[in-house]
């Protein structure tokens, strides 16, 4: 197979560089549910998803867990800890399956030292992350479980393969936002009264997405702008 991608860091980086390292870029099939990383796992393996659609959990000392972030077309997994400590301190999980393309996270390094435009667009990604969840603190405090649940299902269309279903169970998804599955019904059969969606057997389609993005909170906006920001920014990154 070659290297037809659509992963945004992938894409950043000089076509002479990345074809040295085509051989150690592999495309992975994930299936959804998988877990990729656990924590305390050792990082050997940076993942750039290409239609799959990746969740980071944080959890409690008691087990209870939420989304921290959401990892698809627009980044990676695994590009900060195969710089710094190669451990995962959180757990990864594959909420949407799709195509990945994996390398070892030593190949990885080389990949990182040798590409100025990697470089640069692993520094941006980073950035977002960061923007994203001190975001995500502030809304998942804030706003009601329906503008919050609005927001994820189109976050995860944008993250994802370009389409109106996401096949997400209802549990998934009270996972994404730290709530009760009951919660998550009442808010997905409240949005489906007004005829923004559907809930179908493990999966949600979106039948109105303009009525989706009024539905959502305000954080979608704000994090947009954000992103918008980000990306187009055209400053030079820092030396790692």
């Amino acid at each position: 197979m070659g290297l037809e991608h659509r992963n945004r860091l992938l894409r950043a980086v000089e076509a002479d560089i990345l074809a040295q390292f085509s051989a150690r870029l592999l495309p992975v099939e994930l299936r959804k549910g998988a877990p990729i990383l656990n924590l305390g796992d050792p990082v050997d393996w940076v993942y750039f998803p290409d239609g799959a659609l990746i969740a980071i959990m944080s959890e409690t000392p008691a087990g209870e867990s939420v989304a921290s972030a959401l990892v698809g077309f627009d980044g990676a997994l695994g590009v900060f800890e195969a710089c710094g400590s190669r451990t995962s301190f959180q757990r990864a999980v594959v909420h949407v399956a799709g195509r990945v393309w994996r390398m070892r996270a030593s190949a990885y390094r080389e990949l990182y030292d040798a590409s100025p435009n990697l470089r640069t667009a692993v520094h941006k990604h980073i950035e977002l992350i960061l923007a994203e969840s001190r975001q995500f603190v502030a809304c998942n405090a804030i706003h009601p479980v329906e503008g919050r649940l609005s927001r994820s299902l189109l976050d995860g269309l944008d993250k994802s393969d370009p389409d109106t279903t996401l096949p997400l169970t209802q549990e998934a998804l009270a996972q994404m936002l730290g709530v009760q599955r009951t919660t998550v019904a009442v808010c997905v059969s409240a949005l489906q009264k007004q005829g923004l969606l559907r809930n179908g057997r493990g999966a949600i389609e979106v039948l109105d997405r303009s009525g989706l993005e009024k539905a959502a909170c305000a954080c979608r906006k704000a994090l947009q702008f954000i992103r918008q920001e980000i990306y187009s920014s055209h400053s030079e990154s820092c030396d790692a």
